[in-house]
């Protein structure tokens, strides 16, 4: 079980979904973060991120390899609506553990967060080419 779970600039309305995935995949306590601001983020320190990237006014790409700088021991979990598989391999390029996309039920969010977080790596199959 992770120490720190936090929620990154997930829109409000996805909160619940999110949440309630999370706590499926024994996740239960929860911080939500307004911002994906990188230098609040490492004070923070979590040990497991959900960040939303598709709303960020700056390269979502260049923010993630600053999240994992700053967070090397983070599981890093994109949440996206784009589901092309040059998306989901840039955003493991970059830093991502996990890519799950917005169209997940809340059964496949919980499967692939607890894949994630034993394995170290998961990729939503939306993604597959």
């Amino acid at each position: 079980m992770a120490r720190v779970c936090c929620l990154a600039a997930v829109d409000p309305k996805d909160i619940p979904l999110v949440g309630s995935a999370l706590k499926g995949a024994g996740q239960p306590a929860l911080t939500v973060v307004v911002r994906l601001d990188v230098a609040a983020l490492g004070k923070l320190a979590p040990d497991l991120l959900v960040a939303d990237i598709d709303r960020l006014k700056v390269d979502p790409l260049e923010t993630l390899r600053q999240l994992r700088f700053v967070l090397p021991e983070c599981v890093i979990v994109v949440y996206t609506a784009a589901v092309e598989s040059s998306w989901g391999r840039e955003c493991h390029l970059a830093g991502a553990s996990c890519v799950l996309s917005k169209a997940s039920t809340e059964p496949e969010l919980v499967d692939g967060l607890q894949r994630a977080l034993e394995t170290g790596c998961f990729t939503d199959p939306r993604f597959a080419a």
